[in-house]
């Protein structure tokens, strides 16, 4: 056998020694133990030595033999793995509960500012709805006020055409009698009057209606 493998026998062997002795195996006192040897190759051996130590345990029930100080030992690193599995699941635990908590508060803000702008909209719309209300009621009253216009242009046309044929009578009458001249300058006056009139509410009617468009637009927009 070489030296490196008898080393690694011994490194075995007083590992084994110390654990019964309660003293948990370690590079410096295995070497004092073994009064010698590369710390390189007791590293090694102490890794094999506890591999072989956690196989040993798993089948401990088949072994009765297995001596107590290495099942103490081996509760103890059991202990301590569960512990730094307690810890660390602790610790991913608190971070998916702080992540969970910065999504539904970043959630919790966009349905706030969603229902700020739903509540912004609804008044716009009422505001428009409002405004809508008024142009419409403006359109009924200037086409209101067009009805009335064109029933006025419409009873003065009549009455135009009835003065004309009035002086036009009276130019027939005034030719074979030789009167009725002031009735024929009151007849032309009234007649001119009604002409300006006409003029006047056509202009207006026209000024209404220029008017009733644009309000018309203005509700189709």
């Amino acid at each position: 056998m070489s030296k490196k493998n008898d080393t690694h026998a011994r490194v075995i062997e007083v590992a084994d020694q110390l654990l019964e002795e309660g003293i948990r195996p370690t590079q410096q006192n295995v070497r004092e133990r073994l009064g010698s040897g590369s710390l390189t190759t007791i590293n090694r051996a102490l890794n094999d030595w506890w591999h072989t130590l956690a196989q040993r345990i798993s089948r401990r029930n088949e072994h009765p033999e297995l001596p107590e100080p290495v099942l103490t030992l081996a509760n103890q690193a059991w202990d301590r793995a569960l512990a730094y599995a307690e810890h660390q699941f602790a610790e991913q635990k608190q971070a998916l509960e702080q992540r969970q908590q910065e999504l539904l508060q970043s959630a919790q803000q966009k349905n706030s500012g969603g229902e700020r702008a739903l509540s912004d909209a609804h008044s716009q719309n009422a505001r428009l709805l409002d405004r809508c209300e008024q142009l419409a009621q403006e359109k009924r009253e200037l086409e209101r006020r067009v009805f009335e216009l064109e029933e006025q242009q419409l009873k003065l046309t009549v009455e135009r055409d009835t003065a004309q044929r009035e002086v036009r009578q009276l130019q027939h009458m005034g030719a074979e009698n030789g009167g009725h001249a002031e009735a024929m300058v009151e007849l032309r006056v009234r007649s001119r009057m009604q002409e300006e009139e006409l003029q006047r509410l056509r202009q207006l009617g026209d000024r209404l209606s220029q008017e009733n468009a644009r309000l018309r637009n203005r509700l189709d927009e």
